[in-house]
């Protein structure tokens, strides 16, 4: 985009109709400024970094919502909620007015945040909590504890998330799974893993569904249908698009939930990975899709904001057809405001656990339709044009086996193994991100994979990764795939392993085109 940026300030000068455009949503100059040309779009758009420089610091900004007055309000990783206003009147919102901090009440990352009027819904690791506005002067006055029954043990990636009402006001949610978690709480009624509702007083809840991963968006369409996005990873072979059947079972941690009719994902997603947000639009009668993702871990350039929509065909099937918007990085939540013009937080650079670091990063965009930028040309993520022919796959096959990285990985989808499964990965990881990957296995390990040092109270030590884990038994995947069950009751304590147990040096003696036929092969074998 930023190679039209010249263009773009030709036709504002220009263009009467652009201009009066522009001044019914702002000053043309400010956009102008605050144009963010680093990222490419797909469309004619205009991503804009809000000049947010009064108020709350914004830093790795999560989630974000449209509130109450129609005012967008973000919540930072560090426990700031807020919202955001324009104090210049230029259309360009410039302060963050704190709403509340559940910091400060000893809570960390919210992680799922909904309006029911004035009362803002906070999903805590540990509990929903309520955070009420008496006066409706965008301040929380109040809170109060709305649900609580949540198997807690201060895991990182433990979320109460995606918090949604119905019609009739009962809450959904999802707790995320504990299936990577060696010191799980114990969890007799299996939330974790789970849709959940709880009833508009707060005074009984349902389990509505079982099965799930890492849910951090989902969202009602026009017909009462609930969509769910859910992460790759685990027993999840995909990024999946679910829509929520009663007493669905969608697939993952079957250690707990056990072996049983898997409801089908109802359609996988293709434009990036980790989907992290989803929305419903209606826009001239025709409800739209939309689908934010995080990008792979520790990549801190990735992600993505997609429109999807639902071609339904003559004999019933759906088609799921994926049309991206842009690459903005790292974005974590997505909202419209009432006039329609879409945000969307990007949380930055974060340490492994999804935390803050040391230095402030993140921003929040507003991303307006701009009919005079001429959108980017998208690359393939992973395979260079013509790169890839039938024999220099064949030979990549023979060194994957002869590597002994089938030894590790599988490619199915499906098999547990060792290492994390092939599946797909040029969808994941571009040429030069996948050899970083290969070369450095240590570098960015990918939550969920970690290794876990297990020790035994009778001083026995076991190293492997994590498969399943419930109040009665670990599952833990030792070097040659074995998998090995242990009681509980018999750990004395775990730790996680801080290198990978892929060790470097797996190419080493290989020739570049050897090298390259290798990438061929990973990347050839996507669906």
């Amino acid at each position: 985009m930023k190679y039209y940026l010249l263009l773009f300030v030709i036709l504002l000068l220009v263009s009467c109709k652009q201009e009066k455009m522009l001044s019914s949503s702002g000053s043309g100059n400010e956009l102008i400024r605050h144009l963010d040309t680093t990222i490419n779009v797909y469309d004619s758009l205009a991503v804009i970094r809000l000049p947010i420089d009064k108020g709350v610091p914004i830093w790795n900004p999560g989630l974000l919502k449209t509130g109450p007055g129609g005012r967008i309000f973000g919540a930072n990783l560090t426990g700031e909620i807020y919202s955001l206003t324009d104090t210049d009147g230029d259309g360009l919102e410039d302060e963050a007015v704190m709403f509340c901090d559940v910091s400060k009440e000893g809570f960390r990352t919210p992680a799922g945040m909904a309006f029911k009027g004035w009362d803002l819904y906070v999903g805590l690791p540990q509990q929903i909590r309520v955070y009420r506005d008496l006066n409706h002067d965008f301040v929380a006055d109040t809170s109060f504890v709305f649900f609580d029954n949540i198997p807690f043990s201060d895991h990182p990636y433990e979320w109460t998330s995606a918090l949604q009402f119905d019609q009739h006001g009962w809450l959904y949610f999802v707790l995320t799974t504990d299936s990577w978690n060696p010191g799980a709480s114990p969890d007799p009624e299996k939330l974790r893993g789970s849709l959940l509702r709880v009833s508009p007083d707060g005074s009984k809840y349902e389990r509505l569904a079982t099965g799930i991963r890492s849910v951090h968006g989902m969202a009602f369409n026009r017909n009462g249908e609930l969509f769910l996005i859910d992460n790759q990873g685990g027993q999840n072979a995909e990024e999946e698009l679910l829509l929520y059947e009663k007493n669905g079972f969608y697939g993952h941690n079957t250690a707990k939930f056990g072996e049983q009719t898997q409801t089908p994902p109802f359609g996988l997603l293709q434009t990036e990975v980790a989907p992290s947000d989803i929305l419903f639009r209606n826009v001239g009668g025709k409800e739209q899709m939309y689908i934010s993702f995080y990008g792979p871990g520790e990549y801190w350039e990735r992600g993505a904001i997609s429109r999807v929509e639902l071609k339904e065909h003559e004999d019933g099937t759906v088609q799921i057809i994926e049309e991206i918007l842009t690459d903005l990085p790292k974005v974590s939540n997505i909202t419209f405001s009432e006039d329609g013009t879409l945000y969307a937080s990007r949380v930055g650079v974060t340490d492994y656990w999804y935390q803050k670091t040391d230095s402030v990063d993140g921003a929040i965009y507003k991303i307006m339709a701009a009919p005079w930028v001429m959108p980017d040309k998208r690359e393939s993520l992973a395979m260079s044009e013509g790169s890839a022919d039938a024999d220099r796959i064949e030979q990549g096959r023979m060194l994957f086996n002869t590597r002994a990285c089938s030894a590790c990985h599988s490619l199915d989808g499906t098999t547990e193994m060792l290492g994390p499964d092939l599946k797909n990965i040029g969808l994941f990881y571009n040429r030069e991100e996948l050899l970083d990957e290969i070369q450095y296995p240590s570098k960015r390990i990918k939550p969920g994979s970690f290794a876990s040092k297990i020790t035994m109270k009778n001083g026995e030590v076991q190293l492997g990764r994590v498969i399943t884990q419930n109040e009665d038994t670990l599952q833990l995947m030792l070097v040659g795939n074995q998998l090995k069950k242990i009681p509980t009751q018999e750990i004395a304590s775990s730790a996680l392993h801080p290198e990978s147990m892929m060790y470097e040096g797996l190419l080493e003696g290989l020739s570049q085109e050897e090298i390259d036929a290798l990438l061929d092969f990973l990347i050839s074998n996507a669906r």
